[in-house]
């Protein structure tokens, strides 16, 4: 991975991270910090599912005419 591009998503590398730590604890862990652990990935996860919906909605797309070259 080029360093630019490491620049460029490094917030979102250290979300998936985030992510993925949450998850190993919340499997490894029992009890209530399971549950918390757990709904918290939830949440985080729809949040980030919305956010990139929107993202999707708002990006514009090419235009392509219609006439023949």
């Amino acid at each position: 991975m080029q360093m630019r591009y490491l620049k460029l998503f490094k917030r979102k590398i250290l979300l998936l991270i985030l992510i993925v730590g949450l998850i190993v604890l919340s499997s490894v862990t029992k009890g209530k910090t399971a549950v918390v652990l757990s709904t918290i990935t939830g949440v985080l996860l729809i949040v980030i599912a919305i956010y990139y919906i929107i993202w999707i909605i708002k990006t514009p797309t090419k235009k392509e005419s219609d006439e023949a070259i």
